[in-house]
């Protein structure tokens, strides 16, 4: 057994609950799991709830499987038949129900936080604010593409805290998403302002290509293609931005430069294997669109160029040897 369960036994037998978890946490932080594990084992025998919720929190984000796709969730579960008005624990609940596909859920759980702000358990104080329980049920609306209820909430938010920099970037990106541009742009451009993101140049470029402002558009979605390596993760902006500066090309007339982006966004999505149906039909209005142009005759595919094809002289030769090589092994025995 571990030095570290050791003393978080002493600890524990003290009754000196939170310094066991700091020690808890700081095994975690060394990469010794086991030791984590037990300590917040420990704990939880004699019912400090911290370390239910630590236990949870673990399985929702560290673990590769997330304890086999629960995300914690028994724990907070657990956690809650004790403590029913737990903030911290209802938003995690929540989490776990958004990683699971049950959104409407996960919403209702945010909103039950939200609800008990007023009398939440006197056992804990809330790692967030009222304020932030209503932005990160917005973040949630966004994650779920439930673009129209996230831009009424964000105007509920901005009526009640005001504004802010995650309130004015998410609201000029859900305005672009509901088809208001121009409000959009104000926003976008404020965000940008104050921090220049990948998600506000996405943004402020599909407003600026809905309104058929290519050259501008171009422009912000280069700026996207500058930070794309902090995107990586998400497949479906990397693409939209990468595509849509293709067709910003084309609708500048420069197919030379469209052909470029239309290869990289092919080559992206056929690395992925089998795509949803979104990006499938990018894929395929990206390959139509190469197609296209490669017919006009105007532009030539370098990469296409770079694979060498055998004249019709050599491919005889190539034939006549490997017709050799076989007689030669057949007359060996192979």
């Amino acid at each position: 057994m571990s030095d570290a369960i050791e003393t978080a036994k002493v600890y524990i037998e003290e009754e000196n609950y939170d310094e066991a978890l700091r020690l808890a946490k700081k095994r975690h932080g060394k990469d010794d799991v086991e030791s984590y594990l037990k300590i917040l084992d420990l704990l939880i025998e004699k019912d400090y709830l911290l370390a239910l919720e630590e236990k949870g929190m673990y399985y929702q984000y560290f673990d590769e499987t997330h304890d086999d796709g629960d995300y914690g969730e028994k724990y907070f579960d657990e956690y809650l038949t004790k403590q029913p008005r737990s903030i911290n624990v209802l938003c995690d609940k929540a989490m776990s129900r958004f990683n699971k596909n049950h959104i409407d859920e996960a919403l209702e759980y945010m909103d039950k936080a939200e609800e008990k702000y007023k009398s939440y358990s006197p056992i804990e104080k809330p790692r967030i604010s009222k304020k932030e329980v209503k932005m990160g049920k917005i973040e949630l609306l966004i994650q779920a593409k439930r673009y129209d209820e996230a831009l009424k909430n964000l105007t509920d938010y901005e009526s009640r805290y005001g504004e802010d920099e995650k309130l004015i970037l998410y609201k000029g990106s859900m305005l672009q998403k509901n088809g208001q541009n121009n409000e959009a742009l104000k926003y976008l451009e404020r965000s940008i302002e104050s921090e220049e993101t990948i998600i506000a140049f996405n943004a402020k470029g599909d407003a600026l290509y809905e309104l058929k402002e290519y050259s501008e558009a171009l422009k912000n979605y280069k700026n996207c293609i500058s930070y794309e390596q902090r995107a990586q993760e998400d497949l479906e902006l990397v693409t939209n931005f990468n595509y849509k500066a293709a067709f910003c090309c084309v609708k500048l007339g420069n197919d030379k430069e469209a052909i470029k982006y239309l290869n990289k966004t092919i080559n992206m999505l056929n690395e992925h294997g089998r795509l949803p149906k979104d990006l499938e039909a990018i894929y395929q209005k990206c390959s139509f669109e190469k197609e296209r142009i490669l017919k006009s005759g105007d532009v030539k595919d370098k990469e296409f160029r770079k694979t060498r094809f055998l004249s019709a002289r050599h491919a005889i030769y190539a034939l006549i040897v490997i017709f050799i090589l076989y007689i030669i092994l057949k007359m060996n025995g192979y």
